[in-house]
């Protein structure tokens, strides 16, 4: 299957955000990886995945300690479609997701 990279190795902190645009209007999907650092742990960690400011999916990991930086689980989500531009967003799941300068993101375009 082929990709196209919507972000690669994308440093924080969270929001991050991209523009892209589908090469097909027969479906396609997005796989989303990252890390984030966690403060009141034990607690569920993680980023949000908008696309077009709606949320999509999240990605996840329990922390059970703070202040460590922690990959989270890949997800993948299901793009509009079309051939529109689309703007993906990554946004911290919660007041415990910390995504700073040392957390990197990748979202690939797979169709």
């Amino acid at each position: 299957m082929p990709l196209i990279p919507i972000l690669n190795q994308h440093s924080g902190p969270l929001p991050v955000s991209a523009q892209f645009k589908s090469p097909t209007d027969a479906g396609a999907s997005i796989e989303v990886s990252g890390s984030v650092r966690s403060t009141g742990a034990p607690t569920l960690i993680g980023f949000q995945v908008l696309i077009d400011g709606k949320v999509v999916g999240q990605s996840n990991i329990w922390s059970n300690g703070d202040d460590i930086h922690r990959a989270t689980v890949p997800v993948i989500v299901s793009t509009p479609q079309d051939f529109n531009p689309h703007t993906l967003t990554l946004q911290p799941l919660n007041t415990h997701s910390i995504g700073d300068v040392n957390d990197y993101f990748t979202a690939k375009l797979i169709y």
